[in-house]
């Protein structure tokens, strides 16, 4: 099978590349990546960067260098449900946009490989949840998202990518699969946001982070934590497709 998986951020990328074993660099125009061979599988791995645009760009790309039979977003997520502890995996069973005008559902192929996956409750050790993934186009506190989605939608959480590669998956009749690693938790507001350490690409830049951090030395110990958190996601994140792949 023909496999794209897309992430955003180096961390994420390398978490998944951690289970691939060689691989071979990929550079095509603007996409950026390399290609494995894993399980039986051709996989194509791209970092695409933050955010809507750059995940819609990057997918594009893969789908165009490759023909993929599959797409898969991984990387990081905010948990929104209590119930969700650093390093829990969730399974995306639904994908909604979060907008001022409400919430848009999208169509998503959900292969039933994935849904009995995280039927399985525990994967290598790590709890693992069906659940809702909520794209925000801004930045949304947590507390607000949960007042729109706890009620309808179970174990959701927040992310920034995948309804985008959703949208081109459904444009394109490919199969997708959404898998995240929780890396902050329900009760973890974060105290700046990410427009402060990127630039006007969704990119994290050094010179930004330390102006922020001078500006805001109180978030030194979160940034210290959740820096710990990102470790046991990414361990999550390699375990789990060390598992997943070889059931596709």
């Amino acid at each position: 099978m023909e496999i794209a998986v897309i992430t955003a951020m180096p961390e994420e990328f390398r978490a998944v590349a951690a289970c691939l074993g060689t691989g071979s660099n990929v550079c095509s125009g603007r996409l950026r990546g390399r290609k494995y061979h894993f399980a039986n599988h051709n996989i194509l791995l791209v970092e695409s960067g933050m955010g809507f645009d750059n995940a819609a760009r990057a997918t594009a790309a893969a789908i165009r260098e490759s023909s993929p039979d599959l797409l898969i977003s991984v990387g990081y997520c905010g948990g929104i449900a209590a119930e969700l502890q650093v390093g829990d995996l969730v399974a995306a069973k639904k994908i909604v946009i979060v907008s001022e005008s409400g919430l848009e559902e999208l169509p998503v192929e959900v292969p039933a490989a994935i849904l009995n996956f995280s039927a399985r409750q525990d994967v290598a050790g790590i709890r693992i949840f069906g659940g809702t993934f909520a794209s925000t186009a801004v930045i949304t506190s947590k507390a607000t998202l949960a007042g729109i989605l706890l009620e309808k939608y179970p174990y959701p959480v927040v992310e920034m990518e995948s309804a985008a590669i959703a949208m081109l998956a459904a444009e394109s009749k490919i199969p997708m699969i959404a898998i995240r690693s929780v890396s902050d938790p329900a009760s973890e507001e974060l105290g700046f946001s990410l427009d402060e350490f990127c630039d006007s690409n969704l990119r994290i830049r050094s010179a930004r982070v330390l102006m922020t951090i001078l500006r805001k030395p109180w978030i030194i110990p979160q940034l210290v934590r959740l820096a710990g958190n990102s470790r046991v996601a990414s361990k999550s994140i390699t375990k789990a497709l060390e598992q997943l792949l070889p059931l596709l």
